[in-house]
């Protein structure tokens, strides 16, 4: 059964729900923003899991992306060094689990594929046994040359408040001489939490001066703080661990059931990770193959809402709006619920209304927003010369609020 698990998403989806846990992880180093330097002896790393012992043979394509993820014009041959549609061959069964899967993943560069302009990235994972064309998984990562300086700032005193509950970004771009027409050449993207549905773009400069473009005062570039992520943990399917109220195994499965979360009317002090997952489980050394997966039960307890839908958010559904990851409601209990089967790891998540016929969700209703908010930031700064063919990424820069303002 073919479903968008994440269609919205921003990095790793899946598109089957037999497929599940799409990561990327950068030379090996956990939370870092999927961005490669070119020219550089960066490695992503791709993993994924597919819910039985019995193997698929995937391949993978690699498509150069537009600053939008749409298609870039550039053929593969101006991209890339070596041939699309390559066999993905490392592959493990799971071990002494109750849910069985089979684990798959590569790197790239590889000995026969490397990466030969800067932009965005998709990786299509198909199965080769099947004739459906449409992915199973997709990866979207960025190789950025870098080529510029940027300063950035975040406040709680934006244009339009003082400490309530925006965040107002500013930053400064000093770029290379080859940019004649910084104003229409330079395409800076920002994203809050890596989450694509609250992205800015089309950001038009305040200053422009020798070298330098400034983007300050923008009221664009104001977003909702929102509050900490909420977090649980469940790394032993035989005991509850952090925010777990219980777990039970019902055959076939584990199932772990959440403490009933409350609708948020005050900015939560806990340190989160900004809506990042970690696999991980105290039994075994092989966390890829031995960590089992779970059912998981979130109840959210708010009053009904019309005219939207409450959707769990966090990277581990790709920070996207399907029906998997939407909340229905019960009309005896009153509350609000989804399960998610998920493998065994610490999670950040949180609840947002998603009004009907938008594409931006609301944090507010569930979470609040607080200006003293804890959140990353991350601006790519694009480069599209008058006659170029493509988007070329000449940096990235990463802000945290906190930690800027410390």
């Amino acid at each position: 059964m073919l479903v968008a698990l994440c269609a919205k998403a921003q990095f790793a989806r899946s598109y089957q729900q037999s497929v599940r846990t799409p990561q990327m992880l950068l030379n090996g180093e956990w939370g870092a923003p999927p961005v490669m330097r070119f020219g550089s002896e960066d490695v992503m790393h791709f993993s994924f899991d597919e819910m039985s012992h019995i193997y698929h043979r995937y391949t993978y394509r690699v498509v150069h992306c537009n600053a939008d993820w749409s298609p870039s014009d550039l053929l593969e041959i101006d991209y890339l060094d070596g041939f699309n549609d390559v066999v993905i061959e490392e592959w493990e069964n799971s071990v002494n689990t109750t849910q069985l899967y089979t684990h798959y993943e590569f790197r790239i560069p590889n000995s026969e594929v490397s990466l030969k302009a800067s932009g965005n990235y998709r990786i299509e994972v198909l199965d080769d046994e099947s004739d459906d064309e449409t992915p199973v998984v997709v990866f979207e990562f960025s190789v950025a040359e870098p080529l510029t300086f940027v300063e950035a700032a975040v406040s709680g005193d934006t244009d339009v408040s003082f400490n309530e509950g925006q965040q107002q970004l500013s930053f400064k771009v000093s770029y290379p001489s080859f940019v004649t027409a910084p104003a229409s050449e330079l395409k800076p993207v920002v994203y809050q939490n890596r989450r694509r549905d609250n992205s800015v773009s089309g950001i038009t400069p305040t200053y422009i001066t020798g070298g330098r473009v400034e983007y300050v005062h923008n009221n664009r570039l104001i977003f909702d703080a929102g509050n900490e992520y909420r977090r649980f943990e469940v790394a032993d399917p035989n005991s509850p661990g952090e925010s777990v109220e219980e777990v039970v195994y019902v055959e076939p499965e584990y199932n772990a059931v959440l403490y009933m979360d409350k609708q948020r009317h005050s900015h939560s002090n806990y340190r989160d990770e900004n809506g990042l997952f970690y696999v991980n489980t105290f039994e075994g050394y092989g966390t890829s193959i031995e960590a089992d997966y779970i059912n998981v039960h979130f109840a959210l307890d708010i009053p009904r809402r019309e005219g939207g839908d409450f959707y769990l958010l966090g990277d581990f559904c790709g920070n996207g709006f399907t029906p998997l990851n939407r909340l229905d409601y019960d009309e005896e209990e009153c509350y609000y619920f989804v399960s998610l089967p998920l493998k065994l790891g610490v999670y950040n998540y949180q609840y947002v209304w998603l009004p009907y016929g938008a594409e931006k969700a609301d944090i507010a209703p569930a979470e609040g927003n607080f200006y003293n908010t804890e959140n990353e930031y991350l601006i790519y700064i694009y480069y599209r010369g008058f006659s170029d063919r493509y988007d070329r990424l000449l940096g990235v820069h990463r802000i945290n609020y906190s930690l800027e303002r410390n």
